[in-house]
């Protein structure tokens, strides 16, 4: 039971366009094989030249006061990062423009309410944020560069306080925006967006680019799958409490910032995303992209083409491999998907090779050989089993059914010996009977001599009128086949002198003569394609033939090629009885029969 080219031709094709399509519920479990990557890689080395500051809840109850008003404490940050020679401050905080003008309106509402007169002057100077931008505006003169980011959405800025993008200049601000897979896990980033009118950046990129060349590690392509460094905390984090307690110690802090990039966020409850080694703070996914963009080491997958070409190549393989040998293909099949997840799990760092495309691709093909194999081995038994058990014993069955060998069924050539029994005076027998008796007798005298033969490991090939022709040492060798055979004909002797045959024969007396005989043969499933028969051909066959009727000459009811005598094993009187010339054969054949059957 095979498939046929077309139907493995639409299945390809059908794998092929589940390749290339993508559909999501794929997307979603190669998503989940590349986190456990991650994880099961664990921390690897990440860039010295990052560090995060962070703030985190011990930081902000130290810092005691509403985050509107956390100018004061950015700007002695923003000081103490200019004094230590950072390269790059990058705050990954939204800066509101609205936080000012709240509170002036606040206070005019108050002073309202009260009745009280509030000078102009006075609302003016009231600011957290005024020490922020007079320290961010110093410690660029200093050759700090500042970062900062805004939302972006609809193709503009949103809640970013154009005050402070002004101070840092539009070139050093970029997007905060990290999109997420349909899980709601950031494993990518787009790297920049092509406007109209010009590119905008991730404000990750941007850091990175005032580290290093834009132009030199920025990727063509747009968006990357980051090659996370490892879980929370593998970069360096300083507590922002603890660093600015230094820095009014007037301790050194160089040490930690100089010429690095620093970056600021929170660390604590806020700010979280998912990753694939759980949740992260969102300052540490921006260094992981920095990271990945200043070594060149975002995850690359292995380009389609050269996936789909060794897929492609490993299922063509399997496949030719399926016609001849289906077995075989099925655990080839296993194992090169073995393989597969194996060099997809020691290669990953750099370069990320898919699996679960793949491995549906090769299970699939598993599946239907597995089922091919299934129903080849079933109907094979079937039809063994259907064409056997005419013939032979259920024990020479069962090792038909055993053996993994269906050569014989096509046709094979082997030394049998060929039994050929017949009826002496069956004629003059049947022709003083009426056909219900005649018919009622040769199914007994059959049924007996068929259970004989099986018993001793022989198949009866035919009935022919009222002889058989049976042989030995097939389907199955056996090398007792000689004397199993002399065993069978023995008994068939002693059969046909019982007072049973007697009874079944009505009385009358009937002879049966047997001849066996040695020699190469033919088997095999012989007719046509309507009518087939596990049979054997061969000169061994006629010259069997044509020794029986020499059992009449010879006045014997059991006569014995020479061939026989040397490969019976058991003790037996042999009695030669001359060699004759057979018709058809040039050679003489030595003939014997039994003296002393006991």
């Amino acid at each position: 039971m095979r498939f046929g080219w077309l139907n493995w031709v639409v299945c390809l094709l059908l794998g092929l366009l589940l390749y290339l399509g993508s559909p999501a519920l794929v997307e979603d479990g190669e998503n989940r094989w590349l986190d456990l990557l991650f994880r099961h890689r664990g921390a690897v080395t990440t860039d010295s030249r990052i560090v995060i500051i962070g703030i985190d809840q011990d930081t902000l109850s130290w810092g005691a006061r509403p985050m509107f008003a956390w100018g004061p404490i950015y700007a002695e940050l923003a000081q103490a990062a200019g004094q230590a020679s950072a390269s790059v401050l990058l705050f990954d905080l939204i800066f509101s423009p609205t936080s000012e003008s709240v509170l002036r309106e606040h206070i005019r509402k108050v002073a309202d309410e009260l009745k009280e007169d509030v000078s102009p002057r006075l609302l003016r100077a009231i600011g957290f944020d005024k020490p922020f931008r007079a320290a961010l505006i110093e410690m660029i003169k200093s050759g700090t560069q500042l970062v900062l980011g805004f939302a972006w959405e609809h193709n503009q800025p949103v809640f970013s306080d154009p005050s402070l993008l002004h101070i840092a200049r539009r070139e050093n601000t970029g997007y905060y925006n990290i999109a997420t897979s349909r899980d709601g896990v950031a494993r990518s980033i787009e790297l920049y967006s092509d406007n109209a009118d010009e590119r905008v950046l991730a404000v990750s990129a941007v850091a990175a680019g005032r580290l290093a060349s834009l132009s030199a590690i920025l990727p063509e392509q747009p968006l990357q799958q980051i090659n996370f460094r490892g879980p929370r905390n593998s970069f360096g984090v300083l507590q922002l409490k603890q660093l600015l307690e230094n820095h009014r110690a007037g301790k050194n802090l160089g040490e930690h910032l100089a010429g690095k990039i620093v970056l600021v966020g929170f660390t604590g409850i806020t700010d979280f995303k998912s990753t694939p080694y759980g949740f992260m703070p969102g300052v540490e996914l921006h260094a992981n992209i920095i990271d990945n963009l200043l070594n060149h080491r975002f995850l690359k997958r292995v380009e389609l083409a050269r996936e789909l070409l060794a897929i492609g190549l490993i299922i063509l393989l399997l496949l030719l491999c399926s016609l001849r040998y289906c077995v075989q293909s099925v655990i080839a099949g296993i194992i090169v998907a073995l393989v597969w997840i194996v060099v997809s799990v020691s290669g990953f760092d750099g370069f990320y090779l898919p699996v679960v495309k793949p491995l549906l691709l090769l299970s699939a093909f598993i599946a239907v050989t597995g089922l091919l194999v299934y129903r080849s081995v079933y109907v094979d038994r079937r039809r063994v089993r259907q064409i056997f058990s005419r013939y032979v014993s259920d024990s020479v069955l069962h090792q038909v059914l055993a053996s993994d060998d269906r050569e014989f069924m096509q046709g094979k050539r082997r030394q049998l010996c060929i039994m050929i029994a017949d009826i002496r005076g069956f004629t003059t027998f049947s022709e003083k009977r009426d056909a219900h008796e005649v018919v009622k007798f040769l199914n007994a005298y059959f049924s007996m001599v068929t259970e004989i033969i099986m018993r001793h490991g022989g198949v009866v090939d035919k009935f022919l009128g009222d002889g058989l022709l049976a042989f030995f040492n097939a389907p199955v060798e056996d090398p007792d086949f000689a004397d199993k055979a002399l065993k069978a004909a023995l008994e068939i002797g002693a059969y046909s002198d019982s007072p049973e045959f007697r009874a079944i024969s009505y009385g009358d007396v009937l002879k049966v003569g047997i001849a066996l005989h040695v020699g190469d043969s033919v088997f095999g499933n012989i007719g046509s394609t309507r009518k087939t028969e596990f049979t054997v051909i061969g000169d061994t066959v006629n010259t069997c033939s044509r020794m029986e009727s020499l059992n009449k000459e010879f006045e014997t009811s059991i006569i014995v090629s020479g061939k026989l005598t040397a490969l019976v094993r058991q003790p037996v009187s042999w009695r030669f009885i001359g060699k004759r010339s057979i018709r058809g054969k040039t050679a003489e054949i030595e003939l014997y029969t039994i003296s002393d059957q006991e």
